[in-house]
């Protein structure tokens, strides 16, 4: 077999390194930049990370972070969000452990192709009557799938 010459081998290690440093370069730029030209303008924007034994969880929230879960689940709160009537609402899914789903039924939003881990999935809507509305996992995610509801209070 015929050695490659010192330019050709220098070529291809800096051809390989462009790509290992690219990839993850333009993953970044389209998280950070593309992805959020996705949200209009002015909307209210609620990141809501599902896990299985603490329910929704407001923020981004990866599965490392949640640990020592406690099997009563004595410490589950149901979060809390409220706007104003009229505004276009975006909530930005995640999760840190299963796949779960999302309802908020009262405004027609059913997400059952599953929110997976690592992935975020975004659901637009304009909250167009006042109210206070439960969402929750329509997804049986595990035993104590009943933790994963959240309120949504929207102001008149």
């Amino acid at each position: 077999m015929k050695r490659l010459g010192r330019y050709k081998e220098l070529t291809l290690l800096l051809l390989v390194v462009a790509i290992l440093v690219g990839l993850p370069l333009g993953i970044w730029a389209y998280d950070s930049h593309v992805w959020q030209e996705r949200i209009p303008a002015g909307a209210k924007v609620i990141t809501l990370t599902g896990n299985t034994y603490l329910g929704w969880l407001s923020g981004r929230v990866k599965g490392y972070d949640v640990v020592g879960v406690d099997e009563d689940n004595a410490n589950v709160s149901r979060p809390v969000f409220v706007v104003d009537k009229g505004d276009t609402v975006v909530f930005k899914l995640g999760s840190s452990d299963v796949i779960h789903g999302f309802s908020l039924k009262d405004f027609g939003i059913f997400i059952e192709d599953g929110v997976r881990p690592g992935k975020v999935k975004l659901v637009q809507f304009k909250a167009g009557e006042a109210g206070i509305f439960i969402f929750s996992c329509n997804i049986i995610c595990g035993d104590h799938h009943q933790n994963m509801k959240g309120v949504l209070i929207v102001r008149a």
